[in-house]
């Protein structure tokens, strides 16, 4: 955690002066919503998070697979890596959605969104690295379904509702960029 004195400007009608602010830093992640054209479905991961202990959802929170980008290695890379070893996703075609900042008050981690195409009738029940402590209930759901109950429930992580509310925007043109007649809704 780095900790910071700064001198800052402040709006018109207030007093300027040092701020004292604590940071953490160094952290680049990346996270992919798998998505399936033909079934129209997409694929999250169930996975325990203690931010979320206490919380009224509970701790178990559903999460497009994603994860640290390691050393050396592309947002796009870590995006594939991340939904192998959480979700037994092979990802075809990767589309970048964006790029977040998840807490900037606190923190400098970024999070590079994709959507990436997959094949959902593959997808294992459960998945996780268990030799970093991580297990994952591999979850299945239909886009519109999720669409519906964004921010009830376990829907409630950022980058879920930031990757749904955009696959939901561009779900047509992603369907064409990728060959797909969109099924009917």
């Amino acid at each position: 955690m780095a900790q910071y004195r700064l001198r800052a400007q402040a709006p018109s009608s207030m007093p300027d002066g040092v701020l004292y602010r604590e940071c953490i830093e160094g952290l680049k992640s990346a996270a992919v919503l798998p998505f399936d054209p033909v079934r129209e479905q997409i694929v999250l991961v169930k996975q325990l998070r203690v931010g979320a202990l206490g919380a009224s959802e509970g701790a178990w929170l559903l999460e497009p697979p994603g994860g640290v980008v390691d050393a050396g290695e592309s947002p796009e890379t870590a995006a594939k890596r991340e939904a192998w070893e959480e979700a037994g996703c092979r990802i075809g075609d990767l589309v970048p959605i964006f790029r977040v900042r998840t807490s900037p008050g606190f923190s400098d981690e970024r999070v590079d969104l994709f959507c990436g195409r997959v094949d959902t009738g593959s997808v294992p029940a459960v998945g996780g690295r268990h030799s970093e402590g991580e297990w994952t209930e591999i979850v299945t759901l239909d886009l519109d379904a999720a669409i519906r109950d964004l921010g009830r429930g376990q829907l409630t992580a950022a980058t879920l509702i930031i990757a749904v509310q955009w696959l939901a925007s561009n779900r047509q043109q992603l369907c064409e960029l990728w060959g797909v007649s969109e099924a009917p809704r």
